[in-house]
């Protein structure tokens, strides 16, 4: 078995035995507040999915999936994104501290919200044009 497999399996009985335990308390303790072991049985049954989904994907058996996460993850790739990345960071930086700059100096709060609505609307577009680029090239 691969290490990520034992590990995964591991989670998964973890999961199960955690949800077990807090419908077990349920029964059990009738008068404890009904949050911890919902918290409990929620968090397990998460743990328990998602284990068993990661175990049963299909990821590694698609020959064309395979192909596109070697391209996603070439050099090339991870140029593109940085570049991306940091280009959007500078804008998002400076609309940030343009909005925090009108915001001390008694500018409508409407006006302030504009530069990070802005902002968001930039990393979108950079988000979109990193796809676009990575197609065409």
């Amino acid at each position: 078995m691969k290490r990520n497999t034992r590990w995964y399996l591991s989670a998964a009985a973890a999961g199960a035995l955690l949800a077990g335990a807090a419908l077990w308390a349920a029964r059990t303790f009738p008068a404890a507040p009904a949050a911890v072991p919902g918290f409990f049985g929620l968090a397990g049954g998460l743990l328990f999915f998602c284990a068993m989904a990661e175990l049963l994907s299909t990821r590694d058996l698609d020959p064309a999936r395979r192909e596109r996460d070697r391209e996603d993850h070439d050099e090339r790739g991870a140029m593109i994104r940085a570049m991306a990345r940091a280009r959007a960071g500078d804008v998002l930086l400076w609309l940030l501290f343009g909005a925090a700059y009108l915001y001390f100096f008694g500018v409508p709060k409407w006006v302030s919200l504009i530069l990070p609505t802005l902002a968001c609307v930039k990393l979108l577009l950079d988000w979109m044009f990193t796809v676009w680029y990575r197609r065409q090239y």
